[in-house]
Parts: C-alpha cells; sequence; structure tokens
C-alpha cells in the first residue's frame, strides 16, 4: 500500500508512504484513483512524510493526480516536503499548480489534522 487516506469533513488527507518511482508509480495513480473517487471533498492534501525521493514518473504520477482534481474544482494542498523533494517540486513547476505549506504552515490552517499528520 503507497497510500493512507483520512478524512475530516469536507478535506481529504493522502499520506503517502513510500518514494513514487517508475516502478510503482501505476500503483500510486491507481491507488490515488481509489480513494478518491468515493469521496466528495473540496480540498485534499498530499503528505510526503515518508517520501525520500520521486524520480520523473512519480512526478508525472504526481501532476496526473493534480489534474484530476483541479478538473473537479478540489482546492490541492502539499506537505511534509523534505529539502530535496522541495526542491524537485520546485524546479518541476508543480508549485504552481498545488499550494505547498510546511508543516507548521499547513497545521495552523488545518489543525484538525494535529493527530494524524507525523513530524
Amino acid at each position: 500500500m503507497l497510500i493512507q487516506s483520512h478524512r475530516q469533513e469536507n478535506h481529504l488527507l493522502l499520506s503517502i508512504q513510500r518514494d513514487v518511482l517508475m516502478e510503482n508509480s501505476r500503483e500510486f495513480y491507481q491507488e490515488f484513483e481509489k480513494a478518491i473517487e468515493s469521496s466528495n471533498f473540496g480540498k485534499l492534501t498530499m503528505d510526503f512524510h515518508s517520501v525520500k525521493f520521486l524520480d520523473s514518473s512519480g512526478i508525472g504520477a504526481v501532476i496526473k493526480a493534480s489534474s484530476a482534481l483541479h478538473n473537479r474544482g478540489v482546492e490541492i494542498f502539499v506537505t511534509n516536503l523534505n529539502k530535496n523533494l522541495n526542491s524537485v517540486f520546485r524546479l518541476s513547476g508543480l508549485n504552481h499548480i498545488l499550494s505547498i505549506l510546511t508543516l507548521d504552515e499547513y497545521l495552523s490552517k488545518f489543525p484538525e489534522f494535529q493527530n494524524t499528520l507525523e513530524a
């Protein structure tokens, strides 16, 4: 399992459990689709606490996932990026389509996930 989901009212939090690479990017996207298909929500957060690396396939899977959500009018947040992932997200332009927040910024905005997220 690559994704664990948690829900608070109109907000779905997806905790990514492993690096997303060419070998598992298809599995990531399938789990992502399964997590969002049965839910009606206005906000979605991807928590990358357990992810140390994304290759180009992983970046592509995140872009594909975010496009599916944008088409539904969902507001997307990303949190818990390590220094390297933060650079990858910025260099790939993901910071222009996703709201990237530090863990502290995220928890001040969404305190309901305080007990769910790991530092």
